[in-house]
């Protein structure tokens, strides 16, 4: 192993450490805002989503203490999106998006004019909150007087959802947890879009989502409207009191779902920040090369230094897997030991996003044709 081979692997393995930082989760507790009479809504923007739609109403249902006001924006759904809601007690709006605007974009914005709470709980469908985490999250964004959002914790089912795994990482890693004001150079706001709360006040005098009406990553410009305007973002991880599946449909829409993102998030960046996540990213494929170079040689017999230096070094970013992954999700140990194959799943996608871009082709998401990678 060369010099540089060594020089390559440290800096990417010092640099995810780097990223990670401190875990920052959302602290649930039984209490509500801090007055305890500011009225909460919970906003649901759902396409198509009688499947995942019920476990969450069930959750809010359980929830202590609970919204005072649940409302379904039905987005054009062709399944029983809407029924189910109102069997369950919410409040349905039915809408379809018109030109200028995304859909998600357009619910959330009909949703939020809807609803009659002072602190809005926007949360997409296939979240499954626990029986704090609403709580919890309007006590942050009255107390920080902030837009406060949560990346849930990743609940897997099926083989095929581990490929998710570095992207989920990624995600969280790149963008940081926490409140990005102190250290703008290394950190930029972000907004994770499946659960966010704010005063209404305040949303609406950023403009809200009509703000960012045609941007895919909505949530991303999301941030950066309400750091234009002065107002605070803080990005937490939902440990275990907020999940969520991920693309329970199948492998097409989990293609689909990351190459519509991935490069926006990575187009969010500051570059200090960016530049860390390349080097950790190359660092950890060069350590891969392990599975095709130094492992046959150990599996042979032939022990060489430069296999079982491999050999360490592919450990090394295994034990590092092993830790980010299960901060982000329940992807197991044996993700992490053979975590070259969600790594190379990740820059597929990655790839797929960006040539889909320089060639400007659409992806299909949720019978919808929208621009891949857009922020």
């Amino acid at each position: 192993m060369s010099v540089w081979s060594v020089v390559v692997l440290a800096a990417g393995w010092l640099g995810g450490w780097l990223l990670a930082g401190r875990r920052r989760d959302l602290a649930t507790d039984a209490g509500g805002p801090p007055d305890g009479t500011r009225r909460v809504s919970v906003v649901v923007p759902a396409r198509d989503e009688a499947l995942r739609l019920p476990q969450l109403l069930a959750c809010l249902r359980s929830a202590s203490p609970g919204p005072d006001e649940i409302v379904v924006v039905d987005d054009g759904s062709t399944d029983a999106t809407a029924s189910l809601a109102r069997a369950a007690g919410a409040r349905v709006v039915s809408v379809d998006a018109p030109a200028g605007w995304t859909g998600k974009a357009w619910a959330c914005w009909c949703g939020a004019r809807a609803a009659t709470g002072e602190v809005l709980v926007f949360l997409d469908a296939d979240t499954e909150p626990g029986p704090g985490a609403i709580a919890a999250l309007a006590r942050d964004a009255t107390e920080r007087s902030a837009i406060v959002s949560v990346q849930p914790w990743h609940r897997v089912e099926r083989a095929y959802e581990r490929l998710s795994a570095w992207c989920n990482v990624v995600a969280v890693t790149g963008a940081g947890t926490g409140d990005a004001r102190a250290r703008r150079w290394w950190r930029r706001p972000v907004v994770f879009g499946p659960a966010v709360a704010v005063a209404r006040e305040t949303y609406f005098a950023i403009g809200g989502h009509a703000a960012v009406r045609g941007e895919v990553a909505e949530d991303l410009a999301l941030a950066r409207r309400a750091e234009t305007h002065g107002v605070p973002v803080v990005a937490l991880t939902g440990g275990r009191s907020l999940r969520f599946r991920m693309y329970p449909e199948g492998p097409a829409g989990l293609v689909e779902g990351w190459s519509k993102n991935l490069l926006a998030g990575a187009g969010s960046l500051a570059p200090a920040r960016l530049a860390v996540a390349v080097a950790w990213i190359t660092g950890a494929l060069a350590a891969s090369t392990f599975v095709t170079g130094g492992a046959p040689s150990l599996v042979a017999g032939r022990a060489t230094a430069g296999s079982l230096a491999a050999l360490v070094a592919y450990l090394a970013y295994a034990a590092q897997a092993f830790v980010l992954m299960r901060r982000v999700g329940r992807f197991g140990a044996g993700t992490a030991v053979f975590f070259v194959v969600p790594l190379v799943a990740f820059v597929v996608f990655f790839a797929r996003a960006a040539l889909l871009v320089v060639a400007r082709r659409p992806v299909s998401w949720r019978g919808r044709v929208v621009p891949a990678g857009r922020s």
